[in-house]
């Protein structure tokens, strides 16, 4: 507890700095502290848990303690009131029936019944213990566990939708953070051009209008950078929100690490094999199919008899409660079995059979959507990374463009014109390899998202 209650401050301190460096890693470990969706699953864990300890109780015996008290004239419940205060004798019994004719034979010896009100204190302890209700307590038990299994897959699941959403906004904020680096080196360079234009107009060698030009694009760069290092300050709010930090300011911290992509290497037959052997989802949805058997089973106990046994101590008192004028006990043993109730407990029991069969349809049928998404992903991955491949030679021909043309400016053989167009093809180019990057990551990202490998470590080195 201490370890945490310090892991906490030094998160709040770092973030309290200005410009603190946060990775990935990070990241996702606040998120996975943070996030109320996940917070949320964990309280529906916890409530499965429970609902399963308190399904195990069945098997346990039932007490239960009553105290009551009743003051009646109803003649049969007075009667036995006294009855089991075990105060009742064959005179006092003349209050309640009439024993006249009795009188023939002993004269005066008994009085017309007068019916009064009786008081009685009772006490009493129960229990109830079920001994075999059809397969009923067992099967309960073990749905409840099994549902309780199924919700930490559900958990897990969470987890991963938490890691990808936090893992894609990060990635948006390389992006943007290497854009505002992209329009750092085109201001670099239209300045060069501006100098290099000034200095050619100043020894004779270039007009006016291609030192204004050049100005021209310069302003037109800078406010790049300004729209820029605005997205990167939205890229940055959306990261704190998927981490559930709505509470820090966006200019308070500066991802660190660097938007590359190494590759994959195993193919689609793999990723698919490992997304229906481990996806969380697919995995509760499998112990749900199997709870609906076990339903089934359930709902086929109302079919069969059930035998419980029962008892209670009661201890009944004129005057005073918990007193002790008569004491007593029961105890028993009883079978109970519905003979007919007009074919619903069969039809139950046939319904249930019917749902088993609909979930492991739904079972297949999720079993092939998922592998349909795993070869959607991949396929999606492979574009990516051509088109990552051809943006890294396109920019390697723009580089080489770029150079061209400085050097015909230079020696006037190209305009001012031909220049600035080269460089805006080759700062799109520029621009286009890092989105090309980012686009084969988010595809990665996507393909372990769908394989159900997105754990808390960012998914592992598995590619």
């Amino acid at each position: 507890m201490k370890r945490f209650q310090v892991l906490v401050i030094l998160t709040l301190f770092a973030f309290s700095i200005n410009a603190q460096e946060l990775t990935l890693q990070e990241a996702i470990d606040i998120a996975l502290k943070n996030s109320y969706q996940l917070k949320a699953e964990k309280r529906k864990l916890e409530s499965k848990k429970l609902e399963y300890k308190a399904a195990k109780g069945i098997r346990f015996p039932t007490i239960s303690f009553t105290e009551a008290f009743m003051r009646t004239n109803i003649p049969g419940w007075a009667m036995m009131s006294e009855l089991n205060q075990h105060r009742l004798t064959m005179t006092s019994s003349s209050k309640y029936v009439d024993m006249t004719a009795f009188n023939a034979m002993m004269p005066g010896m008994f009085s017309p019944p007068t019916y009064p009100e009786w008081n009685n204190w009772q006490t009493k302890i129960e229990f109830q213990v079920p001994i075999w209700a059809g397969g009923k307590i067992g099967t309960g038990i073990k749905m409840r566990e099994k549902e309780y299994e199924a919700s930490k897959f559900d958990l897990e699941k969470t987890k991963q939708k938490v890691i990808y959403d936090v893992t894609k906004a990060y990635y948006g904020a390389l992006l943007a953070k290497e854009a505002i680096k992209i329009a750092n080196q085109a201001y670099k360079s239209v300045k060069k051009h501006y100098e290099t234009a000034q200095s050619m107009y100043n020894n004779g060698l270039a007009i006016y209008a291609d030192v204004l030009r050049a100005k021209v694009y310069l302003s037109k760069v800078k406010s790049k950078i300004t729209e820029a290092k605005n997205q990167y300050l939205i890229a940055k709010r959306g990261l704190l929100l998927a981490m559930g930090r709505d509470d820090i300011d966006p200019s308070q911290i500066e991802v660190v690490g660097e938007l590359k992509f190494e590759g994959i290497k195993k193919d689609v037959r793999y990723w698919q094999e490992v997304a229906v052997s481990e996806r969380p989802d697919l995995i509760a949805l499998r112990t749900r199919v199997e709870n609906a058997k076990r339903y089934a089973k359930f709902q086929k106990g109302d079919l069969l008899p059930s035998i419980g046994a029962f008892g209670y101590y009661q201890m009944d008192d004129r005057y005073n409660p918990f007193g002790t004028d008569g004491t007593g006990f029961m105890i028993g043993i009883a079978l109970n079995w519905k003979l007919f109730d007009g074919f619903q407990s069969l039809n139950k029991y046939r319904a249930a059979k019917e749902v088993y069969r609909q979930y492991k349809n739904l079972k297949k049928g999720f079993e092939e959507y998922i592998k349909f998404s795993v070869f959607k992903a991949y396929k999606e991955l492979l574009t990516a990374i051509d088109r990552l491949k051809t943006a890294e030679d396109n920019l390697k021909y723009a580089q080489e463009v770029l150079k061209i043309t400085e050097k015909r400016y230079k020696n006037q053989m190209a305009s001012m014109i031909d220049l600035l167009d080269t460089q805006t093809m080759y700062d799109e180019i520029n621009f286009e390899k890092a989105k090309a990057t980012y686009d084969a990551q988010i595809s990665l990202l996507e393909l372990k998202f769908q394989s159900g490998q997105l754990k808390e470590n960012n998914g592992g080195d598995r590619r």
